[in-house]
């Protein structure tokens, strides 16, 4: 498991409304190819455990293992889209608290044949784990390791080896980012020096590609891997746990060997804001899309999206100022003609606008909004605090965050009269860390999130 925290932080926020159109031209593309410091995230604040459901003795079916690994995401999906498949039925189901002693960070959750597998971090870093059945009885289980860097998000896997969090095999791996499973057998992970190592057990191969210290490895089926690399401090905003942002998008193959084929240089005065692109196909046409905020102090951030090829093939609306952010968080068929779109949060920090986008010609154009809702709390390298899903079963996507008190949950819908609160999930606390969410084996969806009453909350099992 990798090990050291290194501190510094940049506190500034800001965030306002929307602006003027930015340009279309698209940007420039080479192939080409420094190691920065990893940061610390902030203290919290301890809220003493109240109204918690005990956890219950183990009743049911034995718990067996998967054939093949199961593997868990904060951000829902290895291709960086927070989308969970599925079908829930959230406003209807009575939540499940489980006590766990102190504010959690991150939670992560797998399918097992019982029902869920969830793991917590805590703040301390401690790590626990739990079974929870269709009955809603639960069982704390074992797992491994039982301590985590709180830096970085963890990726959880269930396989004959039992419950684990994925750890690099060697010390030199970023603690604030976590290693991906490459299709087809094999791990690539980031090390301290920038590079991206790719490793199937015995060959191990490294990639100088200068990549972003806390970016998420973003993988397809076919075992593409795409990052942000380039770290600059050009564009000082640092929202997101530290000063550095990324002057480049990376796509790198690793069959039949690991290579770089694709860069997409930002240009001089902009820089992608954020910590991984989103790897979907936005227009329906069976390719994907690579989907980044790019922001410059001029015209501060615009969602844009680029080919596989490194072409610009659709852009936002610029807000107009600088430091102000764009948090774009999933692509789903939230239209209510059941066409593709894009959910962002506009300022979250400040107001929060959820906006809803449709790709018209080159432009992606915001066709509905919602004020009052966030997805990231300032200086947080949590950009997990979203999901979108079918969470009510009625066969419509709802975008599922934090309101701007991070005290309840919405479910956001875009109908034909705009976005619009369709149901309201309390939290009786804060949520503290990212909203995990897992497709169960028949199909239903279960969520759970901590809050900073040291309570773990569960809807469906």
């Amino acid at each position: 498991m990798t090990v050291g925290l290194l501190a510094g932080f940049i506190w500034l926020a800001g965030c306002a409304s929307p602006g003027g159109q930015g340009a279309a031209n698209p940007l420039g593309i080479t192939v080409e190819a420094t190691s920065l410091p990893p940061t610390a995230p902030p203290t919290q604040t301890l809220v003493p455990t109240t109204d918690v459901t005990p956890v219950l003795p183990a009743t049911a079916r034995p718990l067996t293992p998967p054939e093949q690994p199961v593997y868990g995401y904060t951000n829902q999906r290895a291709d960086g889209n927070r989308w969970v498949a599925g079908m829930g039925h959230l406003p209807d189901v009575e939540p499940l608290n489980i006590p766990l002693g102190q504010s959690p960070v991150w939670v992560v959750g797998v399918p097992a044949n019982t029902g869920a597998l969830w793991a917590v971090v805590l703040l301390d870093g401690s790590v626990r784990a739990f079974q929870v059945r269709e009955d809603g009885s639960v069982e704390e289980i074992s797992i491994q390791p039982n301590r985590w860097l709180v830096s970085g998000p963890p990726l959880l896997r269930w396989s004959a080896n039992g419950l684990e969090l994925v750890s690099a095999p060697v010390d030199d791996a970023s603690p604030l980012t976590h290693p991906v499973p490459i299709p087809g057998g094999g791990l690539a992970y980031i090390a301290t020096d920038g590079s991206l190592v790719v490793t199937d057990g015995e060959k191990e191969t490294r990639l100088a590609v200068n990549a972003l210290p806390d970016a998420r490895l973003l993988v397809d089926p076919a075992g593409r891997i795409l990052l942000l690399t380039d770290p600059t401090t050009r564009y000082a905003h640092g929202i997101a746990g530290d000063e550095f942002e990324a002057a480049q998008v990376t796509l790198v193959e690793t069959r039949p060997g690991p290579r770089v084929v694709l860069n997409i240089v930002i240009p001089d005065n902009r820089v992608v804001e954020g910590i991984a692109p989103i790897w979907a196909d936005l227009n329906g046409d069976g390719t994907r899309e690579i989907i980044v905020t790019l922001s410059d102090v001029e015209n501060g951030a615009q969602v844009v999206a680029f080919d596989e090829q490194g072409n610009m093939v659709a852009n936002g609306p610029a807000i107009g100022q600088g430091f102000r952010w764009r948090h774009q968080l999933a692509v789903a068929a939230f239209a209510p003609d059941g066409a593709l779109s894009l959910a962002e949060v506009l300022t979250p920090h400040i107001g929060g606008l959820i906006g809803f986008y449709r790709w018209v010609g080159d432009e992606l154009v915001i066709d509905a909004t919602l004020q009052g809702y966030t997805s990231h709390v300032i200086n947080s390298r949590n950009l997990d605090m979203a999901a979108a899903g079918d969470f009510d079963g009625d066969r419509r996507p709802e975008l599922l965050l934090p309101n701007q008190s991070l005290e309840a949950l919405g479910g956001i819908r875009w109908e034909a009269d705009g976005a619009r609160v369709v149901w309201s999930l309390s939290l009786d606390g804060q949520l503290t860390t990212n909203i995990g969410a897992v497709t169960l084996p028949d199909g239903q969806i279960a969520v759970a999130v901590g809050m900073d009453t040291g309570v773990l909350r569960i809807w469906g099992q």
